[in-house]
């Protein structure tokens, strides 16, 4: 009786498990019309060094709990950020670069949510960007938080002029 009750829940954990994959690649299928970010052109000097830190995900910008599931950009990692003068790289472990170029990029601010992470005031840096007719939101936060200022500062000194 025991042996089939463990059974019993290895099936079920493992049916919520396929359920859950199966609702994973829907999203990704519904996403798909989203081009692929850039790659780096390397052309650009650093502005501000690579930054430790953690890569919290993307989502689509004003719904935080949206994530967006293909391209890898809503893959937590562990990683660095860089300001550079073609743009923002995002150095993530286990995953592609995140590049950003400044033309893409509407704003770049302290935050303190996304994704489901929710920090104190100014716990993340919230990047907003366009990725082809979408309005983006990806968020980073750095070890030490209190660059999260600094670092909006910089990106946003390097953004077009609206006119």
């Amino acid at each position: 009786m025991r042996l089939l009750l463990v059974l019993a829940g290895l099936l079920a954990i493992a049916g919520v498990y396929a359920l859950m994959l199966r609702g994973w690649r829907h999203r990704q299928q519904r996403q798909a019309f989203l081009p692929a970010p850039p790659t780096p052109t390397g052309a650009g000097t650093t502005v501000v060094g690579a930054v430790p830190g953690l890569f919290v995900g993307t989502t689509f910008a004003g719904r935080w709990l949206d994530r967006v599931a293909v391209h890898g950009l809503s893959d937590r990692a562990a990683g660095w950020l860089s300001v550079a003068t073609d743009g923002v790289h995002i150095d993530r472990e286990g995953a592609a670069e995140l590049y950003l170029p400044f033309g893409m990029i509407e704003d770049a601010a302290p935050g303190d949510a996304l994704a489901g992470k929710v920090m104190g005031e100014g716990g993340l840096l919230v990047l907003t960007w366009r990725l082809g007719e979408s309005l983006l939101t990806s968020a980073f936060r750095a070890d030490d938080h209190e660059q999260h200022p600094r670092l909006a500062d910089a990106v946003r000194a390097h953004l077009p002029v609206a006119a």
